[in-house]
């Protein structure tokens, strides 16, 4: 009795009878996320190029690749249901030996493994996924630098600690989001480079005795090279981890926008609301108006906190060994990659429906020392005293006017002189007019013009340089979506021409 399936019942080359004699006992909420750690479309591309490839090197008869590359059209344009892909990254084969037989279908793993297809598949889904958040994370770039300018002569106090700090502008702090999120294009540009890079055709780890063509499926893949050392291209997952890392830090500064909003939005502050259709409220306190969208950025940043930790434990141990436990970090990743951008673009439209208070927020400035700071300029400047003995002396007058019940507006000349006397036994005789402009937030954040500096005059330049970069940035990653695209084209031309016969 021959131990060959028969075609239209061929159920993978892992069947009893083979080289084990049992079959494999699956857990089925394991099996099911197949479509998740290998995702179908990288696997069905580079099913295709590979196919190409071995036409074209004589590997493959050319009625045979016809065949195969027919069936394969056939798949994609039928659709496949999830439930039927039970052969993992193997399916293609096992659609192609029943439908055509062993004979023919069995040539399409015919140089590769496992290992590539694997790895192909990684990098094809995450290079997809990366330009995706690269575009989301540019457009809120977008809409944070048109708000900068808007609000750049608004005025809120920044804090330390959640105390009153100095104060700057919206638009300041709006600005830092986007030089903030700048960074994070550019470590995923920078990761793109990385990861477009062909493990196809290494195999498991030595590549193949058969005289396979490396650079043409990488050409075909829109891959920028194969990577040099085949053991490397399937054994190293550090650019998995990097892939992780990145996503981290950017779900990690999308997590800290939303702090601060969900802050400025409570009660106490009610520095910034939005309109009611990004709240949610409470079944049991009617009162509640809860801004959703914040608590989903947070959500995001804390499963990709876990990824991180996921990826590093499923990377420790000897060469070669980690195999299994990535998939489950693939998991986590691609759900990652997938809701960022969505999550993205719910923040960039709450930000553009903004509403704030810029009259609460200028009296909050004005309050609680802010301004402190420019006191002690104010006594440099007018006395020429050293930076730590004016900074001393001012110390000395917020603690006289808090044991004494009173705000910035209430402090006087008397004061000071009593502050320093109290420090270092001279008075100071500054005027009245000096203090209420040292002390004013409007005014102190004018005089900051320093590059980088809150002053609107220095956000103003900085917006601009922003904006200039954000352009350069768009252009950088259409030219590298398009290099892709223009793949795929030439992939399918090449297809249809063989088809053609």
């Amino acid at each position: 009795m021959s131990l060959q399936q028969k075609s239209v019942d061929y159920r993978g080359y892992r069947t009893a009878g083979i080289r084990l004699s049992e079959e494999l006992w699956t857990d089925r909420l394991f099996a099911s996320r197949n479509h998740e750690r290998a995702p179908l479309k990288s696997i069905l591309d580079f099913d295709k190029a590979h196919l190409v490839m071995l036409v074209e090197t004589g590997l493959v008869e050319k009625g045979d690749g016809r065949k195969m590359l027919a069936e394969i059209r056939d798949i994609e344009a039928n659709g496949v249901l999830l439930g039927e892909w039970d052969g993992g990254m193997h399916w293609t084969e096992q659609q192609l030996i029943q439908r055509l037989g062993e004979q023919i279908g069995g040539w399409i793993n015919l140089g590769r493994s496992t290992g590539d297809i694997s790895e192909v598949s990684r990098r094809l889904n995450a290079r997809r996924l990366i330009f995706c958040n690269i575009h989301m994370l540019n457009s809120l770039r977008e809409v944070l630098l048109k708000l900068a300018m808007k609000f750049v002569e608004t005025v809120v106090p920044g804090q330390t600690f959640f105390q009153h700090a100095q104060p700057t502008t919206l638009g300041h702090w709006l600005s830092m989001w986007a030089a903030t999120l700048d960074r994070d294009v550019q470590r995923y540009m920078e990761l793109a480079v990385r990861v477009n890079q062909s493990p196809a055709g290494a195999g498991i780890l030595s590549t193949t005795d058969f005289e396979i063509d490396r650079e043409r499926v990488s050409e075909l893949l829109g891959f920028d090279r194969p990577i040099a050392n085949s053991l490397d291209a399937i054994m190293s997952h550090d650019v998995g981890l990097e892939t992780i890392s990145v996503v981290t830090i950017a779900a990690m500064n999308l997590a800290r926008i939303a702090d601060d909003l969900e802050l400025w939005m409570s009660t106490e502050y009610r520095y910034v609301d939005f309109p009611d259709r990004f709240c949610a409220t409470s079944s049991i306190m009617p009162q509640k108006r809860n801004p959703n969208i914040p608590q989903q950025i947070k959500a995001q940043c804390a499963k990709a906190i876990g990824a991180m930790s996921l990826g590093i434990a499923s990377e420790r141990g000897a060469t070669g060994q980690p195999m299994l436990e990535r998939f489950e970090c693939d998991v986590v990743l691609w759900e990652l990659l997938e809701d960022l951008p969505r999550i993205m673009g719910d923040l960039s439209t709450m930000l553009d429906a903004i509403e704030v208070d810029d009259r609460r927020m200028r009296e909050s400035s004005e309050r609680y020392w802010a301004s402190a700071s420019d006191l002690a300029s104010l006594i440099v400047t007018e006395c020429g005293l050293s930076w730590r003995t004016a900074h001393q002396i001012c110390a000395v007058v917020i603690r006289l006017c808090y044991e004494r019940g009173l705000e910035p507006r209430d402090l006087t000349s008397a004061i000071v002189d009593e502050a320093a006397c109290m420090y270092r036994g001279e008075p100071l005789s500054l005027s009245s007019n000096s203090l209420r402009s040292a002390l004013d937030p409007i005014t102190s954040v004018h005089r900051r013009t320093v590059r980088g500096g809150s002053a609107p005059s220095a956000v103003s330049r900085e917006i601009a340089c922003m904006q200039e970069r954000l352009g350069h940035d768009v252009r950088a990653a259409s030219v590298c979506e398009r290099n892709i695209a223009e793949s795929e084209v030439r992939l399918t031309a090449v297809i249809d021409r063989m088809l053609a016969g």
